[in-house]
């Protein structure tokens, strides 16, 4: 009896079957190569996606506070140069004083002040020559009205609060009387009667009445 023969399809068949596996493994193996490469695309995609979204407004932010610290800085040096441009004109105060002082030393420059004689009742007798009439608004002929509710009146209390510097309305009035053709006379006291004055005042015509000579007084009269 002759031993029995392995069949060579049965053979090749083994063989063929392991090629397959083969085959299919490195099939697998690209697959899966291709999978992780597409994988890591994506991520590193996301990666860079995301990192502008994280970090792309930062500088938007810094030139906002550049723009920030560039306004601050041009307002910082407006007010220097607003203060700088104020010294001048504070600097110009004292001057405009000066000229207002030299003014007032100019009206008063003719202005006399003698002393009373001795034993009367006057301290002082003031003079000046810058006095001007105060204005009216009667008409010619003129006439002196002694009477309270009068133009006249208060014209004359106008030129007495002239020449002493005493409004109408913080004065008392002790007397206005005739002193000559187109001449009064007036006495007063300050309201609170610490400072008394015999105003001497005349009419100029058609410009009003023009104090003459100021007494000041050493008592109430």
């Amino acid at each position: 009896m002759f031993p029995a023969r392995t069949s060579s399809k049965e053979g090749r068949g083994d063989g063929g079957a392991n090629g397959d596996t083969l085959a299919a493994r490195a099939k697998r193996r690209r697959i899966n190569r291709w999978l992780n490469g597409a994988i890591a695309v994506v991520v590193l995609l996301i990666l860079i996606v995301g990192g502008n979204l994280l970090f792309g407004d930062q500088p938007s932010e810094k030139a906002v506070d550049r723009e920030a610290k560039t306004e601050a800085a041009n307002a910082k040096r407006v007010e220097v140069e607003t203060g700088e441009a104020a010294a001048p004109a504070e600097a110009e105060t004292p001057a405009e004083e000066e000229d207002a002082a030299s003014t007032d030393e100019t009206s008063e420059a003719g202005m006399t002040e003698t002393p009373g004689p001795p034993g009367s009742n006057v301290e002082k007798e003031i003079v000046n020559p810058a006095w001007q009439p105060i204005g009216t608004t009667q008409t010619e002929p003129h006439e002196t009205v002694f009477k309270k509710d009068s133009v006249d009146w208060k014209e004359m209390l106008d030129a007495v609060s002239y020449a002493t510097g005493i409004a109408p309305e913080e004065m008392i009035v002790w007397f206005i009387g005739n002193n000559g053709p187109n001449k009064a006379v007036a006495t007063i006291s300050t309201k609170d009667q610490i400072a008394h004055y015999k105003v001497y005042i005349e009419w100029v015509t058609n410009e009003g009445w023009k104090p003459t000579k100021v007494q000041k007084l050493k008592q109430k009269p």
